[in-house]
């Protein structure tokens, strides 16, 4: 103890370098240890937000040319043009997997199932699909024009009663065929508003019945191509005989009566293996109200469960652990739930096959209700939530729906996606790239996570300059005062060592004092620095780091850290307390490597400034 305080004693004696040395040092260490603060900070930030930032693409193909449609309009006595997309071939999904595709989920393209179940309408209040009719016109007419038909039987439909005289007109046909007052017609048939002209007759409010042709199959196969079928797309009436009804044509016909009431209680239903690569969970539209959702371990064993609508499920008085009969009839792999089911209007589609044979089920099982979603739905918007949409793991459909395809299309944004790491868009599309695809557009969403990314970033190339600044001040300071307090104290150690004390009594009475200031000095710079470093962590904390943009990030932000918390980064203490241990360690090394070396010389030669190898 009596060399220690000797030693310290002599510092007091030098007190102006040691003041120098202890806040140089102080503020080297301060340096170092803001740097490495800065670097645990942004490892704790992008740790608390990783979780809530989701990377997906969506993917679109880009039509190869487009036609022009010509839709004749019986009042204008003349065409519409419209424009319509035209892909020569559909590029397919296996496109999206390559080398160096590290995809967390999908690539996955989605359509939706047409799941019966009679038990439960679909609207609640039915819904008038059009007319299937039995009637006659008053006279031989060529029906260019609204015309006067009397109704002798309604086969499907509600909007009018047998015996009633209904307006028609052959609205988008420019060589209508003439019909004939002594034959009875059997007509599929849409309600809508009437010719201007007809106002002077019926006053403010016509309308009128146009033909629906829906007799004919819509149905596709694997690759896209129209199932040959007898019937023309256009064809909407025959003409009933005798026995009609027993021929294959008048079969067809009432199958279509038949699928009429099918329709209204058909749901749609979405195979997932990712609910977040469905935009309205991605975005917040949507989202679980009630349960839960999937598992991962549910996707991949493709488990019978199944998310509903709260208001679906309030409505059937359905809950959850409830089980959910699902006869899937039909699969289309061109639109969204969203696209073709709003809140009051369907896409309306033929559930007759090629063979004029109502689509048979391909898939029924009974499905747990384990959660329920809410949010926006039946919007009529192919990037929302279908009315009334079902969600289960596409792995849960066992049987192939190859034979029960209403539609097939292109990859879409609102049908293909994929997730992939965050951070990682850049590799991606360099990998993608590579595959020459040109016709193929792929979209990201991050949340802002790169803008997140690059404020953090840039944070930590100021972190590791920091870093590197106090670690070549803190060298800088060692050497320069070693030299200082050890190389110029050679006479004093020549003085101990004629005195008596053994080496390691005045390797003692040296170091303990420099060790003292090693000691306070940079325990004081690293603890100032890391508390500084959590202070300006928790001011830029407060600052949103992310837009919005792509998504509903700051409903993401409320989740990860709810109102009336202040987000606070804690200064990370653990990490003041190494960097003080290393500058410990190298201003230990430094010093003892300095006494060493004058211990090395004899007495007399530090006197005589003379030195000897050790």
């Amino acid at each position: 103890m009596l060399l220690i305080r000797n030693s310290i004693r002599q510092l007091f004696r030098m007190r102006g370098r040691a003041l120098l040395f202890f806040l140089l040092l102080a503020t080297a260490s301060g340096l170092c240890s803001l740097g490495r603060g800065f670097l645990v900070i942004n490892r704790e930030k992008m740790a608390a937000y990783e979780d809530s930032f989701l990377t997906i693409g969506t993917v679109e193909q880009k039509a190869d040319k487009v036609r022009e449609r010509m839709i004749w309009d019986a009042e204008l006595k003349n065409y519409h043009i419209y424009n319509s997309s035209v892909y020569d071939t559909f590029v397919p999904l296996s496109a999206l997997t390559f080398e160096g595709a590290d995809y967390l989920s999908g690539p996955k393209k989605r359509g939706f199932y047409g799941a019966y179940m009679p038990q439960y309408e679909m609207y609640g209040i039915g819904m008038n699909l059009g007319e299937v009719v039995e009637g006659s016109p008053l006279e031989d007419v060529v029906p260019d024009h609204p015309v006067k038909f009397q109704v002798s039987r309604v086969l499907a439909g509600m909007g009018t009663r047998e015996g009633n005289v209904i307006t028609f007109c052959d609205h988008y046909d420019p060589s209508p065929e003439k019909l004939y007052a002594d034959k009875t017609y059997v007509m599929s048939l849409q309600y809508r508003p009437g010719h201007e002209s007809e106002k002077e007759f019926e006053g403010d409010y016509v309308s009128e019945y146009v033909p629906f042709p829906i007799l004919t199959s819509d149905q596709v196969d694997l690759e896209g191509n129209s199932v040959p079928d007898e019937v023309a797309d256009d064809h909407f009436s025959d003409v009933v005989t005798e026995g009609f009804y027993e021929t294959k044509r008048g079969k067809r016909w009432m199958n279509l009566v038949e699928s009429w009431d099918y329709a209204r209680h058909i749901f749609p239903v979405t195979g997932t293996d990712d609910i977040n690569l469905l935009m309205p969970f991605y975005n917040g539209n949507a989202y679980i109200s009630g349960g839960r959702e999937f598992t991962q371990e549910e996707y991949e064993r493709g488990d019978r469960v199944c998310l509903v609508s709260e208001l679906f499920a309030q409505h059937t008085g359905l809950q959850i652990g409830d089980q959910l009969h699902l006869a899937l009839q039909y699969a289309n792999h061109r639109r969204t739930p969203g696209d073709a089911f709003g809140s009051n209007s369907m896409a309306v589609f033929s559930l007759l096959n090629a063979e004029g044979e109502i689509y048979p089920v391909f898939e029924e099982a009974d499905y747990e209700i384990v959660g329920t979603y809410g949010g926006q739905a039946g919007l009529k918007d192919e990037y929302g939530m279908g009315y009334n949409e079902i969600l289960i793991p596409s792995s849960s459909v066992k049987n192939s729906d190859a034979d029960n395809i209403l539609e097939s299309g292109p990859m879409t944004g609102s049908t293909t996606s994929f997730r992939i790491a965050n951070g990682t868009i850049d590799e991606y599309m360099e990998q993608w790239n590579k595959q020459g695809i040109s016709n193929v557009e792929i979209t990201f969403y991050d949340r802002g996570y790169s803008e997140l990314e690059a404020n953090i970033n840039n944070m930590k190339y100021i972190a590791g300059l920091l870093i590197v600044m106090g670690t070549v001040m803190v060298l800088m300071v060692l050497f320069y005062f070693s030299w200082l307090f050890i190389g110029k104290q050679g006479e004093r150690t020549a003085i101990e060592r004629a005195l008596g004390l053994q080496k390691r009594q005045c390797f003692l009475s040296l170091f303990s004092g420099i060790f003292l200031i090693l000691l306070v000095g940079s325990v004081c710079g690293c603890t100032l620095g890391s508390g500084l470093a959590g202070k300006i962590a928790s001011q830029i904390g407060e600052e949103s780091y992310y837009d919005t943009t792509f998504g509903n990030s700051a409903a993401i932000d409320r989740e990860t850290f709810p109102p009336g918390e202040t987000v606070v980064f804690p200064a990370p203490m653990r990490e003041a307390a190494v960097c003080t241990l290393l500058i410990l360690s190298a201003g230990t090394g430094i010093a003892a490597v300095g006494i060493l070396k004058n211990l090395c010389r004899e007495p007399m030669q530090m006197f005589a400034g003379g030195q000897e190898a050790c």
